[in-house]
């Protein structure tokens, strides 16, 4: 069943991923557990069981899907933080998407990320 479902989105993908952005590659990280309850730049507290983000030039609000490169799991986070442009990596994950992400015990992971329109994002959090 997982299989089916996984095709299915990887047949309806391309008609989801925003044309105004084009996918990113490099390396995802996730924020410490220091940061639990501080406040984002969108002004709402990090929450570390949220599937949320931050990146340097995303819009706020907006959605991604980010795919890990090696173990091929994927996650849709919603951008509501910023990071350091001059970062080594392209984005900060919350703990509950990099779980899901499976890079936790690495620390990091190669990943691609792909802009997503609201809807999309949405339907695939579901």
């Amino acid at each position: 069943m997982r299989i089916k479902l996984f095709c299915l989105f990887l047949c309806l993908l391309p008609f989801f991923v925003s044309s105004q952005t084009t996918p990113q590659q490099g390396k995802a990280t996730f924020y410490a557990n220091a940061h639990s309850g501080h406040r984002t730049t969108s002004g709402e507290r990090y929450n570390p069981k949220e599937m949320t983000a931050a990146h340097a030039t995303l819009p706020l609000q907006s959605y991604v899907q980010v795919h890990h490169l090696e173990n091929g799991r994927s996650v849709v986070v919603r951008i509501n933080d910023r990071m350091s442009r001059k970062s080594r990596y392209i984005i900060d994950l919350s703990r509950k998407a990099a779980q899901q992400l499976g890079i936790i015990g690495a620390g990091m992971g190669k990943v691609r990320l792909v802009p997503l329109e609201k809807e999309a994002a949405l339907a695939l959090m579901k």
